[in-house]
């Protein structure tokens, strides 16, 4: 495991989440966010997909996303205290330096990663280093701002994988998206307001997720980034602006793969 300081010593971030994505009432949110996740990979193009965090097996494994996502060539990876490497397709790597070529994903959905690290800017290059210009980025993390993050942290109960980790407000990744380039095409709240441990009460309390996913969206518990990575291309440098000269000059063509060259008329 990664020496880093700003790293959790006890266990990954994204490996406890996947922890509580298997418990009573993450397993009913899961199923909420790999309908999401699909929805909003729809638009995406390409070939390749690279999945980070231990929670994609999870998925993998309950849901089967080669049912759901379009991208049908997937890679899963996650760190190593995880399950990674069980499951054919899947690998444990760390996660600030991927086994992966430059620019060779089309689609990365990041699931609870960036909460290994204090500060996730290692994570976030890699993972812009993988993704191609024009490729999709969809992030997952947890609000801090949540009743969901205070519960975890203060009485946890069936939220305790939950406290694991460092929990990044949306518009702080945002800004970071942002500063390497990214356009912000959406973001979406999940998981609802109140942080229920029973699975009765979290299917009763559907209508008021709904309602505050419109109107408290920034109290839910979950959250969904999806930006796309832009890459600016330096334009070609022009020449000064000047007149010219009408008298005296060559006068080149091409017709046809012949060139001519005529002097032009003196008076």
């Amino acid at each position: 495991m990664s020496q880093n300081p700003d790293k959790d010593s006890a266990l990954d971030a994204s490996v406890a989440a996947a922890d509580w994505y298997r418990g009573p009432v993450g397993r009913l949110v899961a199923a909420d966010l790999v309908a999401m996740l699909a929805r909003r990979a729809e638009t995406a193009f390409g070939y390749h997909a690279l999945v980070l965090g231990e929670s994609g097996l999870e998925f993998e494994r309950r849901f089967g996303w080669e049912r759901q996502l379009r991208i049908d060539h997937r890679v899963l990876a996650g760190p190593p205290g995880g399950r990674m490497g069980s499951q054919a397709g899947s690998l444990p790597v760390e996660l600030d330096a991927l086994p992966i070529e430059s620019e060779a994903a089309d689609l990365v959905i990041a699931l609870h990663v960036l909460e290994d690290r204090r500060n996730p800017h290692e994570i976030l290059r890699e993972i812009d280093r993988t993704l191609r210009p024009e490729g999709r980025l969809l992030i997952v993390g947890l609000n801090p701002a949540s009743l969901l993050h205070l519960r975890s942290r203060f009485w946890p109960g069936c939220h305790a994988p939950l406290g694991i980790g460092h929990h990044h407000p949306t518009w702080r990744v945002v800004d970071w998206l942002r500063v390497l380039g990214y356009r912000i095409d959406a973001i979406e709240p999940l998981g609802g307001v109140t942080p229920w441990c029973r699975e009765n009460a979290y299917r009763r309390g559907e209508r008021f997720r709904r309602l505050t996913d419109e109107w408290a969206w920034f109290l839910n518990g979950l959250y969904v980034i999806d930006a796309t990575r832009r890459v600016a291309r330096p334009s070609r440098p022009k020449s000064a602006f000047r007149f010219a000269s009408l008298v005296g000059q060559p006068v080149r063509g091409e017709v046809a793969g012949m060139r001519r060259q005529s002097s032009s008329v003196h008076r």
